[in-house]
């Protein structure tokens, strides 16, 4: 039900109920309620008294603390000790990569997000462990806000940074692997920045403010006399 979340299959904001999830994934309702109760305790949904399970909302503010909290914990990735052989297999997937790059076939994207997400899960696979639970969490926060902006749009977002991280990540080279961590973040930050610069939805008296009490956001809205 994670991955289903993650790929917007259940919709942020949707209202779902355990007979919703029995029909749509055949599950039992055992099962539906422990997938929901799941998703609940780990932050993805939030019980709805006598209507469902509200799916989590992507909002400006959950983008914005979700590229927050990855410019703070994924530069550690620059200080993990990879095995030979995961080195050898990232140096493969170089090889890979550069063919599939080449040759320029859009239906190639989801076989090259595959092997740059390999790449990604060698390098947490050698992280402290709960560490990369945290970063894994963000990851799979920013996967599922990609594919909600992405949704119907056209325009899909592609990592650039992949062959700088490769080579800095062969070459040892910390620095090096802090900078293209950083760059996909400020990439996707970019990438997140033009989707909604195009979504006609309205927005709500007081976007885009801090969350403050109720008598600070009120006087900025009255009509001067």
């Amino acid at each position: 039900m994670l991955a289903a979340t993650i790929w917007c299959e259940l919709r942020p904001g949707e209202i779902v109920t355990e007979a919703d999830i029995m029909e749509r994934f055949g599950l039992s309702r055992a099962a539906a309620r422990s997938g929901l109760t799941r998703l609940g305790f780990d932050g993805w949904a939030t019980s709805k008294a006598r209507m469902g399970w509200e799916i989590l909302p992507v909002t400006g503010q959950l983008i914005g603390d979700v590229l927050e909290a990855r410019r703070i914990v994924e530069p550690g990735l620059a200080h993990v000790l990879l095995s030979e052989s995961a080195r050898a297999e990232i140096a493969q997937i170089e090889i890979i990569l550069t063919a599939l790059m080449r040759g320029g076939d859009q239906t190639a994207l989801g076989s090259i997000r595959h092997h740059v997400d390999r790449i990604d899960g060698l390098l947490l696979g050698a992280m402290n462990p709960l560490t990369a639970r945290h970063l894994r969490k963000l990851w799979h926060h920013s996967a599922r806000i990609t594919h909600y902006l992405e949704g119907g749009s056209g325009t899909l977002f592609r990592r650039d940074d992949v062959f700088d991280l490769i080579h800095a990540v062969l070459a040892g080279d910390r620095a090096g692997i802090e900078s293209a961590r950083l760059a996909l973040i400020a990439a996707q930050e970019r990438y997140f920045l033009h989707q909604l610069l195009k979504n006609d939805a309205p927005l709500l008296p007081g976007s885009g403010l801090a969350a403050r009490g109720p008598q600070e956001n009120a006087a900025p809205n009255r009509r001067p006399s």
